[in-house]
């Protein structure tokens, strides 16, 4: 059960990070011109270069999290199974 945990705050501290970027990224001018303009692409600026990387860290955390969350499930179930 101690591994379940570990799983468990593991996610817990994935999620903040991503909150934490997600964050960083509804404040940028990026994101408002991109709402602003939902169905249009928006130019890329040279600023926007650090938006990029904020979008792939935030999308490398999800597949992470997701990660940890299928075996979270599976040590479920085999502790279910027991």
């Amino acid at each position: 059960m101690n591994e379940l945990g570990e799983l468990g705050e593991k996610i817990k501290i994935l999620k903040m990070a991503r909150d934490i970027l997600q964050q960083e990224y509804s404040q940028s001018e990026f994101h408002k011109k991109k709402e602003a303009h939902p169905n249009s692409t928006v130019p890329p600026t040279p600023e926007d270069e650090k938006i990029y990387k904020l979008l792939n860290a935030i999308q490398q955390l999800e597949l992470y999290i997701k990660k940890l969350q299928d075996e979270q499930f599976e040590l479920l179930k085999e502790h279910e199974d027991k």
